[in-house]
């Protein structure tokens, strides 16, 4: 009976948990108007609800911590454990964002405001 009661305890403690980490952070994504490696934030405009034709993107402006992290997505027409044409990720810098990147930047509160932590970038490449 005790063991029931554990695995029950257990499990209503997870499921109580789980909203309060998800609602801890949250994903914002969007086009990159500036990255400011000087100030450490990167604006992006990000398209919300869509109220009709007169919707406009929301600019918004990212605290970048010092342990954020940085990764490019690309594909590889050799792809990624054997899959052709697959994405790969390597790491990069603020300062090598570029206006026009779309990125999803994961922030996490800290105080008063959201703090990036993971900021992915994919960047737009020419038809050939």
């Amino acid at each position: 009976m005790m063991r029931y009661f554990s695995v029950g305890f257990a499990l209503g403690l997870l499921l109580t948990a789980s909203p309060i980490w998800a609602a801890s952070s949250e994903r914002h994504s969007g086009v990159v108007v500036a990255a400011d490696p000087g100030r450490g934030t990167i604006t992006i405009d990000e398209m919300g609800p869509w109220y009709g034709p007169a919707t406009a993107p929301a600019r918004r402006v990212f605290q970048i911590a010092p342990g954020t992290r940085f990764g490019l997505a690309e594909r590889t027409p050799d792809g990624n454990l054997g899959w052709p044409w697959a994405y790969t990720e390597r790491s990069l810098e603020l300062s090598d964002l570029r206006a026009g990147d779309f990125v999803t930047i994961t922030t996490e509160p800290q105080g008063a405001r959201a703090v990036a932590v993971q900021v992915q970038a994919v960047r737009p490449t020419a038809e050939k």
